[in-house]
């Protein structure tokens, strides 16, 4: 075999690993946040109109925000008093980044959009849209988001 042959080949093979570690790079943008509140996660799909556990009451402050999982995607929470609590698909509207809690609102990190907790709607683009609303409820000491 000739090595000036094989550089080439060599070369290719290293850039296609650079486009897939790219590649790997972007999926991030559709993986779910951690270090988050969120201690149970619904399986890949549920039935319609079932109420999963999302995420204990007891770890969202009044005022506060926090993750979970149901039906296989990540939702954000927003505990609004002692008795409400409103969940959002954590997908922003921009660009598909998972949006992370950030005090009331949450936060995309991958290009500055913020949204309000309390009803979804954008503080700051580029996302135009809200984040589309879940049916949340208290269900005694959990937090629930209906299928």
């Amino acid at each position: 075999m000739n090595p000036e042959k094989s550089l080439p080949r060599r070369s290719l093979l290293l850039g296609a690993g650079a486009l897939g570690g790219s590649a790997l790079a972007l999926s991030a943008c559709t993986e779910s946040p951690t270090g988050t509140p969120a201690t149970t996660a619904a399986g890949p799909s549920v039935p319609a109109g079932t109420a999963v556990r999302v995420g204990k009451l007891s770890e969202v402050k009044v005022g506060g925000t926090a993750t979970g999982q149901f039906n296989g995607k990540t939702v954000v929470i927003f505990r609004s008093d002692d008795k409400t609590v409103l969940a959002y698909d954590a997908t922003c509207t921009h660009a598909g980044c998972p949006v992370a809690p950030a005090g009331q609102d949450f936060e995309c990190p991958c290009h500055g959009s913020s949204f309000k907790g309390s009803d979804g709607s954008v503080i700051q683009g580029p996302a135009r849209a809200p984040l589309a609303k879940l049916k949340a409820a208290i269900d005694g000491e959990w937090i629930t988001v209906t299928a």
